[in-house]
């Protein structure tokens, strides 16, 4: 049992930061929250596609006709040209935008200089594809909208956000919204997951350890699912560095999971002690990181928001059931050790 408890602990410091970091510089979590930034109709040129990545934390522009395409700064200066022999970038302007330096309430905007503006390209890529950072169309502030402050249960619009483009002698925009949408109360999801952890807990009792490896294997799914799909909906960011960087912990505790599912069904005992790592893992991840979703209107996961909530409440459901399950009741005396070295 010491043995067991000094790995929770390990396990719980390496989780801690990822859970508590959820967006570092943003509060709340641009990710799961009730902001969200999003297009609205817009006149673009024939072909030219746009997307809003990862609710507003880049924007993403695809030019694949055969004239070149050019993007406007906020303030009306020639950013990028996008066209048949890839993206250049203005080297005369700073350098790009990005989340930090984003702003709050909207403030005047001064008209460019052409002179002092005037386009020095440089050649960033040979696709036609470019994605940049847009400080409108993505709130920057740890402080809440004012609006959102004073009246936080009803929609509203934060503020209309804009991309000027050129294209064969036409001005054309993308236009977007930035908007407050308060999320559902989360109480349902919180049941479900109470109740998940009861039926749980409750297989113990059946005094077979195999019992346990459904369960088990469900948590692994469902993390493993949920994980995945949250990933592929930050594609705002490099997807290596996003790995590394935020779900090591949940691999861990996946691994652990298909090891004491393979431990349980062939009836070992340390496959209990694999699975209350595996959920303790798990678990700590779903309550402290992703059960803001429970009560969140907007998520840039790659599911159905409730399909990602029902995600959510069965492992941190699964999780809670599984600890109380392997720590509450002994092992089964039918349940085979591991086999002992020959001296």
């Amino acid at each position: 049992m010491s043995r067991l408890l000094a790995l929770v602990a390990l396990l719980m410091l390496a989780l801690a930061p990822q859970a508590a970091a959820h967006d570092t510089g943003h509060t709340p979590a641009d990710r799961v929250g009730d902001l969200r930034s999003e297009m609205i109709p817009s006149q673009l040129p024939p072909g030219v596609e746009v997307r809003v990545l990862e609710n507003g934390q880049a924007l993403w522009l695809r030019n694949p006709t055969r004239i070149d395409l050019v993007v406007l700064d906020t303030d009306g200066a020639q950013r990028y040209q996008v066209g048949p022999d890839g993206v250049a970038v203005n080297s005369a302007l700073p350098p790009e935008e990005t989340p930090a330096g984003d702003i709050s309430e909207d403030h005047s905007r001064q008209a460019a200089d052409p002179a002092a503006t005037a386009p020095q390209w440089q050649r960033q890529s040979t696709e036609p594809v470019v994605q940049w950072h847009n400080h409108f169309a993505h709130w920057g502030d740890a402080q809440l909208p004012a609006a959102a402050v004073s009246d936080p249960d009803h929609e509203h619009l934060i503020r209309a956000w804009q991309v000027g483009l050129e294209y064969d002698g036409r001005h054309y925009e993308i236009r977007g919204e930035l908007r407050w949408i308060p999320g559902p109360s989360p109480v349902a999801w919180v049941f479900i997951a109470l109740a998940l952890a009861i039926g749980t807990w409750l297989l113990a009792f059946a005094r077979r350890e195999r019992l346990l490896v459904l369960p088990t294997a469900v948590l692994v799914v469902s993390s493993a699912w949920h994980g995945a799909a949250m990933l592929a909906g930050r594609n705002a960011e490099d997807g290596r560095t996003v790995l590394t960087h935020d779900y090591l912990p949940a691999i861990a505790a996946g691994l652990l999971g298909v090891v004491a599912v393979v431990l349980l069904a062939t009836d070992r005992r340390n496959g209990r002690w694999f699975a209350a790592l595996a959920a303790i893992g798990s678990g700590a991840v779903a309550l402290l990181r992703d059960s803001a979703v429970w009560w969140s209107s907007t998520s840039v996961v790659a599911l159905p928001i409730d399909l990602d909530r029902v995600l959510v409440s069965v492992t941190a459901g699964v999780s809670i059931g599984l600890v109380a399950a392997l720590l509450t009741t002994p092992a089964p005396q039918s349940t085979r050790s591991e086999p002992s070295s020959i001296s």
